[in-house]
């Protein structure tokens, strides 16, 4: 997509990390030399993966990988050795990318035989602040990556069906998900993003969203490419940098999850003049888990806008709906569910069987690589079976209900957690809430909460009563958790999704 931007747009601004600028000239010029180096390496259609924070060797290597049309995979550096060791056997990866701060955690992969392996550091594009430095760097590696800038490197001619990259996502059956993007999935999700949010070379996208996320890669990187913008890093996300951020390089645009705005709100809540000091901001946007109400209220008390919702998947290169922009309506809920907005640009969305959304579209990938099972199962006529339940309204905005896998059975009616979770976030002093079913002799299932409260409250009992009393009052009695627990946080992935799988193991307070 760099081609795009070639003549006098290239001496713009690209990458900004802690307040040092790389424009896109720069950046070109870096992943020629990348590509150069690694070409030696890799044969086209051979994989390239990177375990690193959102740094700006992450983008470089991206290009420089596909400048050797190769294909590009990102890696948690939140898994574990063994995962991550899997994965790159799976993929068959000859070069991997690591991160100098990940060097000890991932030792082991320098026995993988015929993977060359490249560390990188974080602070050779600029200087961490010094509590992030000594909160996640330990010790110093030498930066490996050739980053002396090269004008030009051989001509490269990727297809729009050629795949791209091969970005893992989660699933219940064991094998392996990676779902395989050609760069037509890219290019068609950013351009969506880039004319329904009206991005231009005047933005600048505050990138929290992790860049081995679906989000970081589409709304992060490639979306801020295609519209010649330029985007702010921050290597990972901490509230109290994401506010200086915003104010010292006056960033536009943003898309991260719930979580992180409920720590922002934490945080910045009560700050004099907050409102003025985000004022650069037009679009504040989340995906990837629902969104409380009551954060999407809060939001707009403490800024003044909304949280633009949307829904995608990394099938989905991201996008699938969004709220139309700009939005200045009030809340539309569904059972104190938020809409996930309209479909998107050039995209279908039918119900199918128990409500599952069904989505067709020119992002939507065509298959899992290496994994006929799980593409059957989930890519069809109609295209790609979300695995999410959704209501659609008359005015054809959607709602995403719940997974379809979390549908908990209490002597055979169904109960959406979501709609449950969502009662008992209205009671005073709840953060947070998972409900999930747990086996029971007589009715099959029954509905347990978990629940996070915004501060050590110590009046536990009260606490429960009330959240009992919610529910008896606004739920069916079916519906009513039989069991309160009370925990210390919620287990969140890398993206800062709750793991709803692992809500069990979580450190208990009171129950």
């Amino acid at each position: 997509m760099i081609e795009v931007l070639k003549g006098s747009r290239m001496d713009n601004p690209f990458i900004v990390y802690f307040n040092n600028v790389m424009t896109f000239r720069e950046f070109d010029e870096y992943s020629n030399a990348v590509a150069a180096q690694i070409s030696m390496y890799c044969d086209p259609g051979d994989t390239v993966a990177i375990i690193t924070e959102n740094i700006p060797q992450f983008p470089i290597v991206q290009y420089a990988t596909w400048k050797n049309s190769c294909i590009f995979v990102p890696l948690s550096p939140l898994d574990s050795e063994p995962e991550i060791m899997g994965k790159i056997k799976f993929i068959n990866a000859r070069i991997l990318v690591i991160s100098g701060e990940f060097s000890d955690k991932f030792a082991g992969l320098s026995n993988i035989q015929n993977l060359h392996i490249f560390y990188t550091d974080p602070e050779t594009f600029g200087k961490l602040p010094e509590n992030m430095a000594a909160q996640f760097l330990s010790g110093r590696i030498n930066e490996e990556l050739n980053l002396w800038p090269k004008k030009q490197f051989n001509d490269f001619n990727v297809q729009a069906e050629s795949t791209a990259m091969f970005v893992f996502t989660s699933g219940t059956s064991g094998r392996q998900k990676a779902a395989e993007i050609t760069h037509g999935n890219i290019y068609a999700a950013s351009y969506i993003y880039r004319e329904w949010f009206s991005v231009n070379p005047d933005d600048r996208n505050l990138c929290i969203a992790p860049f081995f996320h679906i989000t970081g890669l589409i709304f992060g990187i490639s979306l801020t490419m295609l519209a010649g913008a330029s985007m702010a890093l921050t290597y990972r996300f901490n509230p109290e940098i994401t506010l200086e951020t915003v104010e010292s390089s006056k960033t536009t645009i943003t898309m991260f999850v719930a979580t992180a705005y409920r720590a922002m709100l934490n945080l910045w809540s009560g700050l004099p003049n907050i409102d003025k000091r985000l004022s650069s901001m037009r679009i504040w946007s989340a995906g990837g888990m629902p969104m409380p109400v009551k954060t999407e209220i809060d939001w707009k008390t403490m800024t003044g806008k909304w949280i633009y919702m949307a829904y995608g998947l990394t099938e989905s290169t991201s996008p699938v709906t969004l709220w139309e922009y700009p939005y200045n309506g009030t809340l539309l809920t569904y059972n104190g569910t938020l809409t996930a907005g309209k479909p998107a640009y050039y995209t279908r969305i039918v119900r199918g069987r128990d409500g599952e959304l069904i989505v067709s579209g020119p992002q939507i990938v065509r298959k899992y690589y290496r994994n006929q099972e799980d593409t059957k199962k989930s890519f069809g006529k109609y295209g790609l079976k979300t695995g999410d339940i959704c209501y659609v309204d008359q005015d054809s905005y959607v709602y995403i209900i719940d997974r379809k896998k979390d549908l908990i059975d209490v002597s055979g009616y169904k109960v959406v957690p979501a709609e449950v979770e969502n009662t008992i976030r209205t009671v005073k002093s709840v953060e947070d809430v998972v409900v999930v079913g747990e086996k029971d002799e007589y009715r099959g299932e029954v509905p347990v909460a978990y629940v996070k409260l915004s501060r050590d409250e110590g009046n536990y009992e009260e606490i429960r009563g009330n959240i009992k009393d919610t529910c008896r009052k606004e739920l069916a009695r079916y519906k009513v958790p039989v069991r309160i627990v009370f925990v210390r946080n919620m287990p969140l992935n890398a993206s800062g999704k709750i793991k709803r799988s692992e809500i069990q193991s979580v450190e208990v307070v009171y129950q």
